[in-house]
């Protein structure tokens, strides 16, 4: 797995799994690259496209807990103990997967760093780490 660090002069660096922000570029619609630019005039576009892509997974994520919510709501008590268990097992087992930190989650650090851009009117930078 190779890194991708973020970077603008309006604030300091971070690195993400390259997954990562390949996931996150592809929710925005923008082309991925090992190395790249947003222009400082092209952040508010930017920014309104991660904005609107975390409401999206923000949005799925609290409709998949409502479901779960319902489903042991309208279940018997053993319904209920067999659901908690099924869902302690799916936990466990995705413990590690991508799925685990939301989508809008992993997006926070790249908003930041492009609203502290826009007020400075500087452009956000990757690059691929290592090799």
């Amino acid at each position: 797995m190779s890194l991708i660090q973020f970077s603008s002069v309006a604030t300091g660096p971070f690195i993400l799994f390259r997954e990562t922000a390949e996931r996150i570029f592809k929710s925005i619609n923008e082309p991925f690259r090992d190395e790249g630019a947003f222009a400082a005039e092209d952040l508010p576009d930017v920014l309104a496209r991660l904005d609107a892509a975390a409401a999206e997974d923000k949005a799925k994520a609290a409709a998949l807990e409502a479901e779960r919510e319902r489903r042991l709501r309208e279940g018997t008590y053993d319904d209920e103990i067999r659901a908690r268990e099924a869902d302690r097992e799916e936990e466990e087992k995705n413990r590690h997967r991508e799925d685990a930190v939301r989508l809008y989650q992993r997006i926070v650090p790249l908003q930041e760093m492009i609203r502290r851009a826009i007020r400075h009117d500087k452009p956000v930078m990757w690059t691929k780490l290592g090799r």
